[in-house]
């Protein structure tokens, strides 16, 4: 496998969701795998793990999506058939490339990390919740189901769809994103908390002057 491998991967997927990715992918884009990149570097940098690893949870990060140019359903098995080629064309050995593939498959949202490295792919595919762009990304998935035609979400819909991952889907597993994310998951969560009430107060009150 090549020493700039990380730079052929950042290049590949450009290119590939440049030219493949359907436009109406506002949130599964470069965008979002580039920041879940960077929080898995956020992640491998405070952790103690062997540099082989490492690689292969960097690529992983890089690829982990790329099977959203054939659309959203089953896009995990995609994207680790397509992170196999991607390695075999540039040497991997098969080890890699398992190890690769299964960091993939373990972003799968309802799904439970096996081990400390699935563990971190899976907290910096959700690093958003606690970075300082939630409201950002939240706002682009929104978008995202309306456009695919999945969902369309009120305001209040969404604030409480949200407040619901929150509390009730999304956990962080990894060490570093226990003690480092949650308390800035928290701090969104209780932004939209207090959104939720205000406008109930807001509401409350209008609905008063009009009795």
């Amino acid at each position: 496998m090549t020493d700039n491998i990380f730079q052929k991967a950042d290049d590949f997927v450009l290119e590939l969701f440049k030219t493949q990715l359907d436009e109406t992918y506002v949130y599964h884009n470069y965008m979002h795998t580039a920041r879940v990149v960077k929080s898995t570097k956020e992640i491998i940098e405070n952790t103690e793990i062997d540099v082989k690893e490492e690689q292969a949870l960097i690529i992983a990060a890089w690829l982990h999506d790329t099977g959203y140019i054939h659309g959203a359903e089953g896009h995990e098995e995609r994207s680790a058939q397509i992170a196999e080629e991607f390695l075999t064309k540039h040497n991997a050995d098969q080890s890699t490339i398992t190890l690769v593939k299964k960091l993939i498959l373990a972003t799968k949202f309802n799904g439970t990390p096996q081990t400390a490295l699935e563990e971190i792919l899976r907290d910096a595919d959700a690093s958003h919740f606690a970075k300082d762009y939630y409201d950002e990304t939240s706002e682009l998935l929104k978008k995202e189901l309306e456009l695919r035609g999945i969902a369309t979400y009120t305001n209040k819909e969404w604030r409480q769809e949200n407040i619901r991952v929150f509390t009730e889907k999304h956990r962080y597993y990894s060490d570093y994103a226990i003690k480092n994310w949650n308390k800035d998951k928290n701090e969104n969560l209780m932004k939209l908390l207090r959104k939720k009430k205000k406008i109930n107060k807001n509401l409350k009150r209008r609905n008063l002057k009009l009795i």
